[in-house]
């Protein structure tokens, strides 16, 4: 049998897992839904109140030909001091080990402790554990303080584990395998499988591609230390009588991380069904190094995420993906998985997790107590589900204005000018915009614009949170100044159905310079990218200078040999074009449910007259919308500090000049010194906006009180839904399930 299950966490939206805020009937929805994706396995990293375990119990009896096994983890902290000999460390790990055996034998009261679920397991649901799972993906830090201080470390021998010649962590392990299989069989009969949790920073193969400068064991290094299954040996075989049921290796296996993954030409050689697959080349080598040894892979997935964290060779990123793209994907690692001969794979995860955080926003996701009352949609971590929690969009970004019926606007024009109104609103996701375009003329009174003039370059200047701060000057070559600070830059360009395609429809989002947004984000000088120096807060300044948010996504990498791979980067700030997907039901017979697609950004009507935009708060350095903090760093504090805003003020421009670009070589088009005329520009802002010339300066001053604010929020409004990544799943497992069934008819017949 090939186990194919999904994760189940305990972070559901609004909360912390530690609050395990999920009741029984979550559970047993959720069971009844990897068993109608074909599951056959369920994984829990910790142990789960008692109400988990009746309901699996429950639900396996009522299915007693085919029930969902259970892949139960013991999870652990780091210890202390990165020793894992320390004997407070290991008396504390073992009695987790010993209490979580007593609760799923339904054998255990454990008393309320922070963080840790508590309460009377009577569910005695041994029968269905498929395996244990003993720890965390283990730091390679830790890993090598444990080693220093233990050299001499080398062997251990216990009742059904052994090594020899290990390490120290190594023997370490041996000993808590040894612990869980022997406390178990003692006090209730039977071991059943056991491991550990492993990840590819500490395989056992030598990776060519990763090293850092000079040799030094960096933080970035996937490849100084491993932690060798094969070293860790069982004493006894697998078997009722010898009172175990065995020992199987476990790894998370992403397609996008490590580096040496996607940089190792071993890996990059390798074929899938689809063509060159990295993925499927190190799955084959993992394999290779664990023989006789049934490896599981516990977790593997994409999310559906706007933010990509990480750029893969076959285009299996960390982030960006669809709901589709998700399910697409998610399928061809599960094929990989068992195309290269693995005992099984348990899909990364069930639902989004909102409290989680990615390395690229974990500056920027603050303050971090508040992280689970939002969904931020440029980080990855938060977007695995193949279940999500947002409540349907208040916009569906297609151009249609329908939508913001009832929604007055921000600001309106008078006849003439090029923009005609301004509309803004939000939701728990994102900040909407909505430009309405004058009329041009069209030929015979139908069809699309025919008029001489060009359609206008558009521009939304937006200041965030201080009016007082922010760039003053709008962006060169404008030649007027704004009496508030912006902080980021909007551009769109609707584009020129006259030119053949030389000029497409465009939009990107621009940052003041003088301010920062990631501790990965780069600017470009003198043809190189460097990192972005600036403060995490607004700085006044009067430059109108505005730069693209670069954002770094992979590392310089250096090989053993010397070879330099360069750095890759992306563009936050381009938008992609596109509508939003009609709801539809995830699978036949399910509910009509809306779908995200962070391909849908921003659209047009087809007239060109209507322009619909949805930014991610995040992309506005808004760090918690729920209570409208905005990023305000403080000068020499190891934190980032955020501000409450009092609202989002806006002013929009529009010209048919051709200075802008809006892209990640804008927003000025380069050569030019030419200077925009005040004449030559509309500016709309909202009642009260003024504007004059001073030494053929123009001057836009605008009332601070009129800003666009929202309500915040203490508990999120929550829509659950499945994810049209679900049916991929669904329609892979049961292909899974029929094989196996035929090839089980088959075997009966020939036994009888």
């Amino acid at each position: 049998m090939f186990i194919r299950g999904v994760n189940l966490g305990a972070g559901t939206a609004g909360h912390f897992p530690g609050e395990f805020a999920i009741t029984k009937a979550d559970y047993r929805r959720w069971l009844r839904f990897a068993r109608a994706l074909h599951a056959n396995a369920i994984r829990v990293y910790a142990l789960h109140p008692p109400d988990f375990y009746q309901a699996l119990k429950e639900e396996n009896e009522a299915h007693p030909r085919e029930p969902l096994w259970l892949f139960q983890e013991v999870w652990t902290e780091l210890p202390e001091r990165n020793d894992f000999w320390d004997p407070a460390f290991i008396r504390g790990f073992d009695s987790e080990i010993k209490s979580s055996i007593d609760a799923i034998h339904g054998n255990a009261v454990i008393p309320p402790r922070p963080g840790h679920a508590a309460g009377r397991y009577a569910a005695d649901v041994s029968p269905y554990v498929a395996g244990w799972l003993l720890g965390r993906e283990w730091e390679p830090y830790a890993v090598r303080v444990t080693q220093r201080t233990h050299p001499g470390v080398t062997s251990f021998r216990g009742t059904f584990f052994s090594v020899e010649e290990g390490t120290p962590m190594e023997c370490w392990l041996g000993r808590e395998l040894d612990l869980a299989a022997s406390y178990e069989a003692d006090r209730y009969g039977l071991s059943r499988a056991v491991s550990f949790v492993n990840w590819p920073t500490l395989d056992v193969m030598r990776h060519p591609t990763e090293t850092e400068p000079g040799g030094h064991q960096a933080e970035h290094d996937e490849d100084a230390f491993s932690v060798d299954p094969g070293k860790i040996r069982p004493i006894r075989g697998p078997s009722p009588l010898n009172r175990t049921l065995g020992y199987f290796a476990n790894y998370h296996v992403y397609p996008y991380y490590p580096d040496f993954m996607n940089l190792d030409p071993g890996y990059s050689a390798y074929r899938d069904k689809h063509g060159a697959c990295n993925y499927a080349g190190y799955l084959a080598d993992l394999k290779a190094h664990t023989r006789g040894i049934p490896l599981l892979i516990g977790e593997f997935g994409v999310p559906t995420s706007r933010g990509i964290a990480h750029l893969q060779p076959q285009g299996i990123n960390h982030g960006g993906m669809s709901e589709e793209e998700q399910g697409r994907q998610d399928v061809r690692l599960v094929e990989d998985i068992q195309g290269t001969g693995c005992a099984g794979a348990l899909l990364f995860a069930l639902f989004d997790e909102w409290f989680k955080v990615n390395w690229l926003v974990m500056r920027a996701e603050q303050p971090r107590d508040r992280d689970p009352l939002w969904h931020n949609l440029l980080d990855p971590e938060e977007s695995y589900g193949l279940i999500g929690f947002d409540p349907p969009s208040v916009i569906h970004v297609d151009g249609n204005p329908e939508d913001w019926a009832g929604i007055a606007p921000y600001a309106t024009a008078a006849e003439g000018a090029l923009l005609r109104a301004l509309y803004v609103t939000s939701d728990q996701n994102r900040f909407y915009v909505r430009i309405d375009l004058a009329e041009a003329p069209r030929r015979g009174g139908e069809g699309p614009r025919t008029g001489p003039a060009p359609p206008p370059m558009i521009g939304v200047s937006l200041d965030v949170l201080d009016p007082k701060r922010g760039d003053r000057g709008l962006p060169r070559p404008l030649r007027a100044t704004w009496s508030r600070g912006a902080e980021f830059v909007l551009l769109i360009d609707p584009g020129d159905l006259r030119d053949r395609g030389k000029r497409p429809p465009r939009a990107e989002l621009f940052i003041d310079k003088a301010m920062n947004y990631s501790v990965w984000s780069r600017v470009l000088v003198d043809g190189r990218f460097e990192s972005n120096t600036s403060p995490f807060r607004p700085v006044a300044n009067v430059d109108g200078r505005y730069i693209p948010l670069i954002i770094e996504t992979n590392r310089e990498r250096v090989s053993r040999s010397g070879k330099v791979y360069p750095s890759r980067h992306l563009d936050w700030g381009r938008l992609e074009l596109g509508r939003e997907p009609s709801r539809a039901p995830a699978w036949p017979g399910g509910d009509s449910t809306f779908e995200y697609d962070p391909h849908a950004e921003w659209a047009m009507d087809e007239a060109r007259e209507t322009i619909e935009i949805a930014l991610p708060w995040g992309l506005l350095n808004v760090g918690d919308p729920s209570s409208r903090a905005v990023l305000d760093d403080k000068p020499a504090t190891s934190e980032v500090e955020v501000s409450r805003t009092e609202g989002i003020g806006l002013l929009a421009w529009a010209t048919r000049l051709p200075l802008f670009r809006a892209d990640s070589l804008g927003p000025a088009r380069t050569g030019l010194s030419a200077r925009i005329k005040p004449g030559e520009v509309d500016f709309l802002g909202p009642p009260g906006t003024a504007q004059g010339v001073v030494a053929q300066e123009l001057r836009v001053t605008a009332p601070e009180s009129n800003s666009y604010v929202w309500k915040g929020w203490e508990m999120p409004m929550i829509s659950e839904r499945i994810k049209k990544s679900a049916k991929w799943l669904r329609d892979s497992f049961e292909g899974m399930d029929a094989r196996e069934q035929r090839n089980q008819t088959d075997l009966d017949a020939k036994r009888e």
